[in-house]
């Protein structure tokens, strides 16, 4: 245990403490677990929005080569 100065107040304290004792400033700079919870929500978000232009790609593709497909035969009918 090591004692450090408040970054609001200037008074020694336990670097082990939550918060200053004299003013409640933080001390440490750990995000809270509520945080924690936010970064796996946007990174779930962010997977959604991934999978979701996959699929969209995917279709366009098919759509594509379809189209290809469907107009090649046309044209080799009327040779």
């Amino acid at each position: 245990m090591a004692l450090i100065n408040c970054k609001e107040c200037g008074k020694q304290i336990s670097d082990k403490a939550a918060s200053c004792p004299h003013c409640g400033a933080p001390v440490n700079a750990a995000p809270a677990p509520q945080q924690a919870v936010d970064y796996q929500q946007q990174a779930k978000a962010q997977q959604k929005s991934q999978q979701k232009s996959m699929v969209k790609t995917m279709l366009f593709s098919t759509l594509i080569s379809t189209a290809i497909s469907f107009i090649t035969r046309l044209f080799y009918r009327r040779i």
